[in-house]
């Protein structure tokens, strides 16, 4: 199933079988009993990181137990995720992480850990666009003239994201390939440090999340161009799409979701699931994520480990065949 479609459809489904409980685990009544630490494995400002405080905060709420949010930054996500399969099973470290952790085992072979292992996924939290901005002094007022830009200055412009391998960085490398135009990567160690790039002018342009841009953009420091989905945004219904732009083709879409380390009881698995989707229902969250370029899901284990693995395969696929070696 398309990937696009695959996020339209994602419904109600029955749980993961089972796994073997500890009798200490018989009722899941009393979990959380004590603060639960939520790892983001980004920096502090980012769009993960906000969100992240957005879902911890509402959780804390809806279980009357601090969830508290530990940024634990580096190597593109790889040290926030290994503290977290590092951690106890208990239901006490959880992940907030995004698509980057899909593009983990095409791009990280050494990793010391398997993403389809040792995780558990929770639940989908949300699905949005990137959206392109460019620094002010681009001579480009939308996709297609800054494509043309491009293919007029070969090898002299750059684009910047959150680090080697990150769900931004393949992204954008997507886009590269799309357009087929020349242009040269420059990592960061976050999306605030590769925005601030943006503003200096030692990158040109660079796909983010609206929660970050949005200030730049307001204030005039960075220039939208348009969204990296198929569809366009529903906060920004005026920003034409990569493809609607002549980048046919074009689509890639940021999503977010909590997981947790193997051997987690699936009693704290089913309730925080459960949590997860009553928080990603209620209006006000909705609201919210609607104002900052998202859609919120709530999916089931069941149904976020389906799209994982999909999204998994999708990446492993498209950096193949665009033979990059990211490693």
């Amino acid at each position: 199933m398309h990937r696009r479609h695959l996020l339209a459809t994602l419904t109600a489904a029955a749980l993961g079988a089972s796994l073997p409980l500890a009798s200490a685990w018989a009722q899941a009544d009393d979990y959380p009993s004590r603060p639960v630490r939520l790892i983001v494995p980004f920096a502090t400002g980012g769009s993960t990181d906000l969100l992240g405080r957005l879902i911890s905060n509402k959780l804390s709420e809806r279980l009357n137990q601090r969830f508290i949010v530990e940024n634990r930054t580096g190597a593109g996500g790889r040290l926030g995720t290994e503290a977290t399969v590092r951690s106890e099973p208990d239901g006490y470290t959880l992940l907030f992480h995004t698509g980057a952790l899909a593009v983990e085992p095409s791009v990280k072979k050494k990793t010391p850990y398997d993403v389809r292992k040792d995780l558990i996924p929770i639940s989908l939290a949300l699905s949005g666009p990137f959206y392109l901005v460019v620094n002010p002094a681009v001579p480009a007022r939308n996709i297609t003239e800054l494509v043309a830009h491009a293919k007029a200055n070969p090898g002299k412009l750059n684009f910047g994201s959150p680090g080697i391998g990150s769900s931004i960085h393949l992204a954008s490398e997507m886009f590269k390939s799309a357009a087929g135009i020349d242009i040269v990567h420059v990592p960061y160690k976050g999306n605030s440090p590769a925005l601030a790039g943006l503003i200096a002018g030692d990158i040109q342009f660079m796909l983010d999340l609206l929660p970050t841009s949005r200030p730049m953009i307001e204030s005039g420091k960075v220039r939208v161009l348009g969204v990296s989905t198929m569809r366009r945004s529903n906060d920004m219904p005026e920003l034409p799409t990569a493809h609607e732009s002549g980048v046919k083709g074009y689509e890639s879409a940021v999503w977010m979701g909590l997981l947790a380390p193997a051997g987690t009881p699936q009693p704290a698995i089913n309730k925080l699931a459960a949590a997860m989707q009553a928080t990603l229902k209620a209006p006000d969250v909705q609201t919210q994520l609607r104002s900052q370029g998202f859609d919120a899901i709530g999916s089931t284990p069941a149904e976020f480990s389906r799209f994982l693995n999909d999204e998994i395969d999708r990446y492993a696929k498209v950096i193949r065949e665009a033979r990059l070696d990211i490693d």
